[in-house]
């Protein structure tokens, strides 16, 4: 039942879209202008407009409403046509909730964090295009278009890790995510190619109506699956194409806290919840997905456990938890993939929050094992960390108990039992780092030199306060999420399981684990030992990948620029150039003679030049 008109959910589509984008134009005005708050306030704002319409929309989804929205006709050469179109179903209004409200807490935050930032108004400038780009790509109703919003999140995500670009460290870890993802991208594109060769057209109600009812041969549609899913694989940081995530840490706090835990890295899970139609037609690629999420679910996890920087720890979290997402989509059951990107957005975007607070209190220093004694100064930060990390750990009756332990038991009720136990480790690597975490930031004896630690504005804490009660409570809501996403996904698959048992188990490893990391690190860092062991080195060093990476590709790659450059382009393409200049230069010099300005020899040569003339025209009339 629906009580708007179309022309009340167009404009709410058209507020949700480009209210953002209003505040992306409107920042980029103010961009080279000394700091005005009131671009970071009119931008929340707008973000809150985008907010609200999308509460709007969900409510009227959640009732069976389901909207299409042509804007324009966008490309139309010969028999293929594009619309500049979006659709809304419940997982697009599910997307569209979790983006505009992380993304207005994050903006109504990042106003006192960026508070002496002299880059503040292009700072919200590039934050309000992200989520219009974010916007772009969940509401698409073809695969251009997500393809569109896809690139629009990378060239965003590119500009706010690169924020502060005149520090080497953040430029090259602005190129090393662009350049990944952009790898990843041109698999991404030649699927959508391919779909479009298979089924002659881009939107997703036409391509998987024809999947249904149509006759395909198998490996066309395995190799669509395979090529998408390496597009996802670089926006979501799935291994071999992980190293960007941690090293864009070199963004400012909030940009992790809305790229890096609610948004871009999640939109990797929604492709392939997108295109579930496909992926449900080809299962040995789901399976391989599943396992390769299990093994990244352990990879992500074991690389946080030696860690000594705060953001870090916190993105190999979000690594590892990605690694759930897709062992769920892989397996088929898609809404619970989407369970935990809801769940796992509240959680893990206060827990990045709150080492923004830490930072700022420790003077922007981010080695956990030389902070300490914190809880006193900052009450309110450790509180919601502490809630945020027991929801990561998937410790009832937090969120994150619902959606991981679900996942938890769909792999064990379909019989993949080495990919619970793999899940099961990842779940204990969690609850060990996220408590040592928490112990050496705010619990174990003082380890620094800052005389006076302080909490964040007020204005800041009651931001973060709406993902500590979503941190809580959005575990609950389960049941009518399941229901909700049903309206797209008809078919959802259900296993059984010992859920009990499989309960006991998640949970009493956790909190053996949690226990085991309070025990440990009570004193401080001095727990901290065999730094010098192999496996420490191992972890430290993220299993050498970074270094295998710079040898097997950065430095043959460089070697071949630099002779390309040397030999080629200076030697060969140069040479070339200069010695056509030269040549002109010499006949210039040569003929010089001729221009002496004597009118007798200028009537000579004009002369010889009409005979020459007369000659070739009566050789050519001969001919």
């Amino acid at each position: 039942m629906s009580f708007l008109s179309d022309f009340d959910y167009i404009l709410l589509l058209s507020l949700v879209i480009f209210s953002p984008f209003l505040g992306a134009v409107y920042g980029a005005f103010w961009g080279n202008k000394e700091k005005s708050l009131q671009v970071g306030i009119f931008n929340s704002f707008l973000i809150f407009l985008s907010f609200a319409s999308s509460v709007v929309l969900f409510i009227s989804v959640s009732n069976g409403v389901k909207i299409d929205f042509t804007i324009m006709d966008w490309m139309i050469l010969g028999d293929f046509k594009s619309h500049f179109s979006f659709g809304l179903d419940s997982i697009s209004a599910a997307m569209i909730l979790i983006v505009s409200l992380v993304s207005f807490l994050v903006h109504v935050y990042s106003i006192g964090y960026m508070a002496h930032d002299k880059g503040f108004n292009r700072y919200f400038s590039y934050l309000s295009g992200f989520v219009f780009s974010m916007m772009i790509l969940v509401m698409s109703d073809n695969f251009l278009g997500l393809f569109i919003g896809w690139e629009g999140v990378g060239l965003c995500s590119y500009l706010l890790i690169g924020f502060w670009y005149k520090k080497e460290s953040a430029n090259n870890a602005s190129i090393e995510a662009f350049v990944m993802n952009r790898i990843a991208d041109l698999g991404m594109l030649l699927g959508i190619m391919m779909i479009y060769w298979v089924f002659g057209t881009l939107k997703y109600n036409e391509v998987f109506l024809i999947l249904q009812n149509g006759n395909f041969s198998n490996i066309s549609i395995t190799i669509i699956g395979i090529l998408l899913f390496i597009g996802a694989m670089g926006k979501s940081a799935q291994f071999p194409l992980h190293t960007w995530l941690a090293n864009a840490m070199e963004g400012p706090t909030p940009v992790s806290a809305l790229i890096h835990a609610a948004t871009m890295v999640t939109a990797g899970v929604y492709l392939l919840i997108r295109a579930h139609p496909i992926y449900d037609l080809i299962p040995q690629v789901g399976y391989f997905i599943a396992c390769l999420g299990a093994f990244v679910a352990v990879f992500g996890a074991s690389m946080a456990l030696a860690n000594k920087d705060l953001k870090r720890i916190i993105a190999y979290s979000t690594l590892s938890q990605l690694g759930y997402m897709f062992v769920a989509a892989g397996l088929g059951v898609y809404w619970v993939a989407l369970f935990h990107l809801f769940t796992h957005a509240f959680f893990k975007s206060l827990l990045f929050l709150g080492a923004g607070n830490v930072m700022h209190s420790m003077e922007d220093k981010l080695d956990i094992t030389k902070m300490g004694g914190l809880f006193k100064p900052l009450k309110f930060t450790a509180l919601f960390m502490i809630i945020a990390s027991v929801a990561l750990c998937g410790i009832y009756p937090f969120a994150g108990f619902f959606s991981k332990d679900k996942i938890l038991e769909i792999s064990f009720g379909s019989g993949h039992h080495i990919l619970w136990g793999l899940l099961l480790v990842g779940a204990a690597f969690t609850a060990f780092y996220s408590f040592r975490l928490l112990m050496l930031v705010f619990f174990a004896p003082k380890n620094h030199n800052i005389d006076h630690p302080h909490e964040a504005k007020s204005f800041m804490l009651w931001s973060m306060f709406p993902l500590v009660i979503l941190a809580i409570i959005a575990g609950f809501f389960e049941k009518k999420f399941s229901y909700f996403i049903s309206q797209a996904i008809p078919e959802i698959k259900h296993f059984d399981a010992p859920v009990s048992l499989l309960i006991t188990i998640a949970m009493t490893v956790s909190l053996l684990c949690a226990f085991y990391a309070i025990i440990r690190y009570m004193r401080g860092s001095c727990a901290e030992k065999n730094q010098t062991s192999f496996l420490y080195k191992i972890l430290i060093n993220q299993y050498y990948i970074p270094q295998l990476y710079k040898k097997m590709f950065v430095y043959p790659y460089s070697k071949i620029s630099e002779f390309l450059w040397q030999k080629i382009e200076i030697k060969i393409i140069d040479a070339m150039v200069d010695g056509v200049g030269k040549i002109l230069l010499y006949l210039s010099k040569s003929l010089q003679c001729l221009q002496t300005g004597n009118l007798t020899q200028s009537l000579r040569l004009m002369s010889f030049g009409v005979l020459a003339m007369l000659v070739f025209a009566i050789i050519g009339f001969w001919r």
